[in-house]
């Protein structure tokens, strides 16, 4: 029953969700956005040690966004049970569920989802939300993601007519939030829909079987793993007809929308922009627009110096405040994005949210070669999966250096571990590449090193890259 009220109350924020941008003027919105914040504010300091002493001397019944302090990673992990409101939770309790196998999919002390994120710096991040704020999540994304397929013919067709059936390609081997969002849905909704996870570690031969067995007409995954399974599709080997795709976690390129539209004919593809921290924040209208949604998150445009950006001008980060979790305040949190905000620009769809373009591009997908010639593509997720799995491992980097060559860089978290995790790294490279077809037509060479730079034109570090061309048919 309890998941019966869960479902309804993620159908009721999806209603509110899609009037607001149908109907609400920008205005509405701004107000909407100003008496959620200070209402956040003010329950932090109220309730969360840590902002208590991070605001004090600061007069928060009259709030000036940008007087306040900035939250990181690292200051949020120093602090992690000092950063909630509600006591009786310790750090201890908390990285001891995240690094349990077993727990993986389940609710933390059965009333929290808790998600986790590690960065170019090897820094885990833990992140808990309540039950209900996580269905609230789930009802703006589910409203804002699919906006004008909500029609009375779709929900006839795929309710009445057949069930739809969703594939999520998600890497599920811990508490991601991709996989937590496919996972942590009111079991109800699984009687209205067929919602599989496929997991993305898996040999790419082994998905295309899946799918090709559940002929999805939904599919989410990263927009690299998109652009793979177009390849698989125009290689012949992957024989399903999508109708809708999404993608998160990483931004499109051109050329994955110009061989997934190449590969699936009539397909439409919606981007999204959210992260462990905060979910919902942007999604793409019919118009190619990626509006934020400005009810239920702030994003700040600003510059190294913290200094807000004008519109049009690229950011050098982003700070985030989450408007819904307020069990682990995220206020003016700090993620390295670069970003460009137009709060003014007017969208053909009517939205009254600003506009946001994500910049660049920090992973690439690996083509590589068989030993009869053929190009098999391997996105970079499962290979972030892959080195996620090593403890120890403080950073890395992997370079597609030439056709088939493979550089693995990393720093352990303390040297004495090297030749461990060296032995590690090429165990698991060797038992991820013996279930492919290049298994014998690979070299990877592994480097201990001692500082993984992040290139001037990046914001981010680029832990996984090709310097190989992708091949001319895919260009």
């Amino acid at each position: 029953m309890k998941s019966f009220f869960q479902l309804i109350l993620m159908f009721i924020i999806a209603t509110v969700a899609r009037v607001r941008e149908r109907y609400f003027s920008r205005d509405r919105i701004k107000k909407i956005q100003s008496k959620k914040l200070n209402s956040l504010v003010r329950y932090a300091y109220k309730k969360s040690p840590m902002y208590r002493k991070l605001y004090e001397g600061i007069d928060i019944d009259n709030l000036d966004l940008q007087r306040l302090p900035i939250v990181n990673k690292e200051y949020l992990l120093r602090h992690l049970s000092e950063s909630l409101t509600v006591r009786g939770i310790t750090k201890d309790d908390i990285v001891l569920f995240a690094h349990d196998p077993d727990s993986v999919g389940r609710y933390f002390k059965n009333k929290y989802v808790l998600s986790t994120t590690s960065g170019t710096t090897g820094i885990i991040g833990y992140f808990l939300i309540e039950q209900w704020q996580w269905i609230v999540q789930k009802g703006v994304e589910f409203a804002r993601l699919l906006k004008h397929r909500l029609s009375f013919h779709y929900i006839f067709k795929y309710t009445v007519k057949t069930k739809l059936r969703w594939a999520m390609i998600v890497a599920s081997e811990g508490h991601y939030i991709t996989y937590l969002i496919a996972r942590l849905t009111p079991k109800q909704a699984f009687y209205l829909s067929d919602i599989r996870i496929f997991s993305i570690t898996n040999p790419m031969n082994r998905i295309v079987e899946q799918l090709n067995e559940f002929k999805p007409h939904y599919v989410h995954s990263y927009p690299t793993f998109l652009e793979a399974l177009a390849y698989e599709k125009l290689a012949g080997r992957l024989n399903i007809d999508v109708d809708f795709m999404s993608s998160g976690s990483e931004p499109f390129s051109d050329r994955a929308r110009d061989i997934i539209k190449k590969a699936f004919k009539d397909v439409e593809v919606v981007e999204t922009y959210g992260t462990t921290e905060a979910v919902v924040l942007a999604n793409q209208c019919k118009h190619g627009k990626m509006h934020i949604n400005e009810d239920y998150v702030v994003i700040e445009a600003v510059d190294d110096d913290n200094k807000p950006v004008p519109d049009g001008v690229a950011s050098k980060k982003v700070l985030i405040t989450n408007l819904i979790n307020k069990l682990q305040p995220l206020i003016r949190y700090e993620l390295r994005d670069s970003v460009i905000i137009d709060h003014n620009y007017k969208c053909e769809c009517g939205s009254p949210f600003a506009t946001i373009e994500i910049q660049g591009r920090s992973d690439d997908t690996f083509y590589l070669m068989t030993k009869d010639g053929h190009f098999r593509a391997f996105p970079p997720i499962p290979f972030e999966a892959l080195f996620l799995r090593i403890k120890g491992l403080r950073q890395y980097q992997l370079i597609h250096e030439d056709q088939n060559h493979l550089i693995v860089r990393y720093i352990a978290q303390d040297s004495k571990e090297n030749d461990r995790i060296e032995n590690e790294i090429r165990t698991r490279f060797k038992e991820f590449f013996d279930s492919t077809d290049v298994k014998d037509n690979i070299t990877i060479t592994i480097e201990e090193s001692g500082e993984i730079t992040r290139p001037p034109t990046h914001q981010k570090v680029r832990q996984i890259f090709s310097k190989v061309k992708p091949p001319p048919n895919i260009v």
